[in-house]
């Protein structure tokens, strides 16, 4: 997959899977606009990866700097905006507001606000596409883990309404599984290999997630070989949805 003249707007771009998805556009010939909150992170990836990066520093949690990512790109064309930034907790019921607000801000309402101001840019594209990131956990439910939940079955759902309502465009969802990135450490009180064993032995495909498995995904969506896939939601979790014995982390 080539995407030579492409332009590509991803956030949570300093992550472990923003970052992998932003390696993978820029050797495949595309100009990607990094997003993200770390500023050192962000200049760090650039180093990495070179002319083809463009850093963006922008907190999705308020939509003045949304706003004014949008007036930075006005008259540009993004032809790919991957809705990539993420974040999650275990909470009891003891939740506060700002438990929630702090997984609804990034996980489903900063998605929405990108496409509302960025639909013009979109235009310029003769064949613009989106790729939401949400989760698995948008489907099947771990214990304490539901506000990350719904609030990425909320970034679901939002993309079947944006191939109702946005019908010139394509938009997709993917939905990772347990994936090896910086998220994982601290999730139990096992080390962290002592984590990834115990994980891997619990998902059928016998191996955590790398994000380059979630990379994959969204390059395929957004190539023209998935010119004809809409409205879909991509798993990619090793086989978790289908397991018999997972019970969650």
């Amino acid at each position: 997959m080539t995407f030579h003249h492409k332009s590509v707007l991803v956030t949570g771009a300093s992550g472990g899977i923003g970052a992998e998805i932003c390696r993978q556009f820029t050797t495949s010939g595309a100009t990607v606009i990094a997003v993200d909150i770390n500023e050192a992170a962000l200049l760090s990836l650039k180093q990495a990866l070179g002319a083809q990066l463009e850093i963006v520093v922008c907190n999705l949690r308020h939509e003045q700097q949304i706003s004014d990512l949008a007036s930075k790109l006005s008259g540009r064309c993004i032809d790919i905006l991957v809705n990539n930034a993420g974040v999650g907790r275990f909470v009891d019921y003891n939740f506060t507001t700002e438990d929630f607000d702090w997984h609804f801000h990034i996980n489903t309402r900063a998605p929405m606000l990108l496409v509302k101001h960025l639909i013009p840019n979109l235009k310029h594209s003769a064949a613009p596409a989106i790729v939401n990131i949400a989760s698995v956990a948008a489907r099947i439910e771990w214990a304490n883990h539901f506000l990350y939940s719904t609030t990425k079955a909320a970034l679901e759902k939002f993309t079947h309404h944006l191939v109702k309502d946005l019908p010139w465009l394509r938009a997709n969802a993917v939905l990772p599984g347990v994936i090896d990135t910086a998220i994982l450490e601290g999730l139990d009180n096992m080390n962290l290999d002592e984590l990834r064993a115990y994980l891997a032995q619990e998902i059928p495909c016998k191996r955590i997630g790398v994000p380059a498995d979630i990379a994959n995904a969204v390059l395929f969506l957004s190539s023209d070989h998935a010119s004809y896939i809409n409205g879909a939601s991509l798993v990619v979790d090793g086989g978790v949805m289908h397991s018999n014995t997972w019970v969650g982390l």
